[in-house]
């Protein structure tokens, strides 16, 4: 009797429950799913890591020109420093003071007669480094000059007092006897600071001669790459009871360069001297300029092609 009332008992149970499933509205339950094997305790309840890679940061593009609301504040201005690419000061050399080349009108006769010459007179007469342990005075060897110039050529005249003439070297060695000797930087501003010479820099000799076998002979030694006996260069000397007087006229070709007044190049004269006669030697040197040195063009003085105006 008893195990007859449990059948129907759970008869009905189970009847109830299938009844409920097929019940609308009512929702089947949620499957709970159980973590994968291969996370921990720690895995399960860790924070997500944060990627390490940063995205780029896009340049912001302007959508169009803001316009102030209100008055625009007075800002100083940014300075901008600008380089001064030419060397200071590029007019004059500290080294004496500044030669002058006057413009001539009526260029000289090339005779060795000075007489023409009405400019200003400058003086070589200074000791240069390491060659003035054999020169006892300016009669021993000085000169006055004068220099000037015309759309052609630069003119030089020079009264040199000299105790013993000789010469008898020529050439490239005609500084070992009796000469004269130019130095012309035609790019001043250029190189101004430079120490060495260059290929703008000219180193010229101009010889009387021995006023007997040797006649006048002009001589290039810088630049190298030019070295030799310039026969466009037009020069005369004449013996005098002091020593010897020459002019010379050199083509501004022989430099390469077209002159303009009031141009401004690295300039020094000097001259050679040797006591010994029947000997090739240098013995003593004297200059316009105190300091110079012959392969240092800072050394060296200035020379200034006046106007025509100020003839």
């Amino acid at each position: 009797m008893v195990k007859g009332i449990r059948t129907i008992m759970l008869s009905t149970a189970l009847l109830f429950l299938v009844g409920c499933t097929l019940l609308p509205g009512v929702a089947a339950p949620t499957p709970f799913t159980f973590p994968t094997p291969n996370l921990t305790h720690t895995s399960i309840f860790a924070e997500i890591p944060t990627s390490t890679n940063t995205p780029p940061i896009l340049p912001l593009v302007p959508t169009g020109t803001a316009t102030p609301s209100g008055p625009t504040p007075t800002t100083d201005p940014a300075v901008t420093n600008t380089p001064n690419l030419t060397p200071i000061p590029t007019d004059v050399r500290p080294n004496g003071s500044p030669v002058t080349a006057v413009y001539l009108s009526v260029p000289p006769v090339i005779d060795g007669v000075l007489n023409e010459w009405s400019s200003t007179a400058y003086r070589a007469e200074k000791t240069v480094p390491g060659a003035g342990s054999n020169w006892t005075g300016p009669s021993d060897l000085s000169a006055t000059y004068y220099i000037g110039w015309d759309a052609n050529a630069l003119y030089i005249g020079v009264s040199r007092t000299d105790d013993i003439i000789v010469q008898i070297s020529t050439g490239y060695n005609m500084y070992k006897g009796d000469d004269v000797e130019i130095h012309l930087d035609v790019d001043l501003p250029g190189d101004f600071s430079s120490v060495t010479m260059s290929a703008d820099d000219y180193q010229m000799g101009l010889s009387a001669g021995n006023f007997g076998t040797l006649t006048e002979e002009v001589y290039l030694w810088f630049p190298r790459s030019l070295q030799r006996s310039l026969s466009t260069v037009e020069m005369k000397a004449r013996l005098t009871t002091a020593g010897y007087d020459m002019e010379a006229k050199i083509p501004w070709s022989v430099f390469g360069i077209n002159p303009v007044e009031g141009n401004r190049y690295g300039f020094a004269l000097s001259l050679s001297d040797n006591d010994l006669p029947g000997v090739a030697a240098w013995q003593s040197m004297v200059s316009s300029v105190s300091t110079r040195r012959v392969v240092n063009p800072t050394t060296w003085g200035t020379l200034i092609l006046a106007s025509p105006t100020a003839e």
